[in-house]
Formats: C-alpha cells, structure tokens, sequence
C-alpha cells in the first residue's frame, strides 16, 4: 500500500496541491527523512497543471540561481539569468513545477533568500504562467528558518500520521509473511501503537520476526542508536523525537534508549489488549463444553448461585477446576488464559509465548 494514500499523508499532500493550484511556493520540512513517493503523488496529482522539472541543489556551484539555470534551462546564457527576478520574467523558465531537493544545511541561507526573493518577484508574473518551487527539506536542515511571503509557504510534517493510519499500513504490509488473520492483526496493532507515527519505525519492525515485533524493545534500542539518539538526545520535533499535532507525543525509540520502558510497555499493551482480550473470551467459551463435565453446577460464586457455565469468568473457571478431576490439560489451558487476561487487565503487556498461545501459533 503506498503510504500517501493514508488518510493522514493524504490530507498532507491536499495542502501542498492547494498551495501549488493557489499559485504559492511550498517548503515541506520533515525532520528525519521523508517517506518514500511523495515526489511520484504529488507529479501524479499535478502533471496537468505544470511541467514538472526536478532538481538536484548539491548539483551545482552552490548558488541558487546556477543550479536553477544548469538543469532548468542550460542552453541559455548565464548572463540572461542574473537574479531571481530575472528568472521568474523569463519566458524560457515559466510554466513549469521545479521540485528541489537535497538542500545542504550550510547552503540552506542562500536558497532561503533566493526563494524569499523568488516569491516576491513572481507574484507579478501571471497564475498561468508562473513557475512555482516546490522544496524538501529533510535531517538538520529542516529545524532552519523558512522566510514569510504572501507566494511562499511552509508545510510541517508533524501531527500528519496516527495510529490508524501506521495500523493500516501495517496490516497491509504484515499481510505478505503472515497468512494467520490473528497474529496479523496483532501484528499490527502492537506495530502502529510502537512507532506512533514514523512510517521508518514501522517497516523496521515490520520486518523483523514476529516475536521481537511484539516486544520490540531491543529494536527500539538498536533504531535509536542509528538515528544517534542518546538519553541525553532534546525531545524537539526538529530532532525527529516527538510528535503531534496538540499532544506531543514521544518517540518510542527514544523512551526505550532513555530508560523509561514503562511508557513502551504501555504501547506494547495497547496494541495486544485489542485483539487478545476478546481471543481470551473466545477460548473461554470453546472450552466450556469441556469444563462442563467436571463442574457440579449450581455452584455458588460471591454469593450467587449460577447454573450456566458460559456465565463463569476464566478467573473463577481456574479456581473451580483445581477442586475437580479435570484433565491437566484443560486445567493448563484456562489457567494460562486466566493469566494472560490478569495481565492484560493490569496494563501489562504480555510475552511472545503468551500471545503465541492465545493466537494459537
């Protein structure tokens, strides 16, 4: 599934397409790296309405208006093309979608100004005709200061992705290695709640087995230390550490290099209660007709005397069954669901082999 069909990145690239039909400029900053395609829906989404013209900013001298002039329009003179006036005015330039990318930090204050400059001069060239930029920012880069024009915006990626959209582009994606509708399921639950909103987080623990996709906390550890995040590492969106739109919300990998696996576990928890709360209640019931044989019903629980079985809660199946003759089995059975649902019920998350069991893998 491609990622910027989700509902959240989808709604992001409306604003850029927007901003592009409304005759601005647009810089997108992203604090780590941006994931893959956006370049490809937003070419889809637009190719009728610009030429689209990629450029390379770290293929060129370094200024602004030679790297726009070498893979723009290389067959005309430098000397027509001595500033971003000139360039917006020219017949040659105009019409087209310029995507830039690959901006360097320390070149970042050039192309700052030059499309500051850009944005001003084209706001007297006609809608039809105006070239509009649209620039990627991405890594370090992305925490500098973008210049206000009335054609020049900037879009944040931050608050764009949740946990319905990861859980989605989770599912999906798990659905290839894992043909059990369950443990894909629980898959993806425990994956969209980990990686919260970071499409990168996702695949990695996408691809990793399943039993350190559901406890992933020596993943988190090992995808900190490549991001070279430390304990010591500020929580600032233009780190790539937190998130959100009016929460913010913590990266994982961070808590997880910072010690604080509490709030992990927590993750870990949300995304396997929704699925293995109601598998509990479910293998209640299916052993049941079992447990009946051995039970001598009415049997009075708290103070209340119950003659259905169904109505008997694992924790009280487990009690009742250690008095009778039950086979080992069963009794091992429901006792391990009774565990399992006690944990769930203290937002403790559970092992691998406990997941295993209630998923039947």
């Amino acid at each position: 599934m491609m990622f910027w069909r989700l509902r959240g990145p989808s709604l992001f690239v409306d604003g850029i397409e927007d901003s592009v039909r409304n005759g601005l400029n647009v810089v997108t900053r992203f604090p780590l790296d941006s994931p893959p395609g956006l370049e490809l829906e937003l070419r889809d989404r637009l190719h009728s309405v610009l030429e689209w013209t990629t450029v390379d900013a770290c293929c060129g001298a370094g200024d602004p208006i030679e790297v726009l002039r070498l893979q723009t329009c290389s067959e005309h003179s430098a000397v027509r093309v001595r500033s971003m006036n000139e360039l917006s005015e020219a017949d040659f330039f105009q019409g087209r979608l310029i995507w830039i990318s690959n901006i360097e930090r320390q070149d970042w204050s050039r192309w700052a100004d030059a499309l500051l400059a850009y944005a001003e001069a084209c706001r007297n060239v006609d809608l039809l005709n105006r070239t509009l930029f649209l620039v990627t920012l991405s890594g370090r880069v992305a925490a500098e200061y973008v210049p206000e024009e009335v054609a020049l915006v900037c879009r944040d990626y931050r608050g764009v992705v949740d946990y319905l959209d990861l859980f989605v582009f989770a599912l999906w994606n798990a659905s290839a290695n894992i043909h059990d509708p369950k443990q894909r399921a629980l898959v993806a639950h425990t994956v969209a709640h980990v990686a919260q909103w970071d499409f990168f987080l996702a695949k990695l623990l996408l691809s990793a087995e399943t039993q350190e996709a559901l406890y992933p906390v020596s993943s988190l550890c090992e995808y900190a230390r490549c991001r070279e995040w430390t304990g010591k590492t500020p929580k600032r969106w233009d780190q790539g550490t937190v998130d959100g739109g009016g929460e913010t919300i913590v990266h994982s990998a961070l808590l997880a290099i910072s010690g604080e696996l509490r709030q992990v576990r927590q993750r870990i928890w949300a995304g396997q209660a929704g699925v293995l709360l109601p598998l509990i209640e479910e293998r209640r019931v299916s052993l049941v007709p079992e447990c009946r044989r051995y039970l001598d019903l009415p049997v009075e629980i708290e103070g209340l005397a119950i003659s259905d079985p169904f109505d008997i809660e694992v924790g009280q199946l487990a009690r009742l069954l250690v008095q009778t003759h039950a086979p080992p089995t069963i009794r091992k059975q429901v006792r391990l669901l009774r565990d399992a649902r006690n944990k769930l019920a203290h937002m403790e998350p559970l092992d691998s082999s406990q997941a295993r069991f209630l998923i039947g893998s």
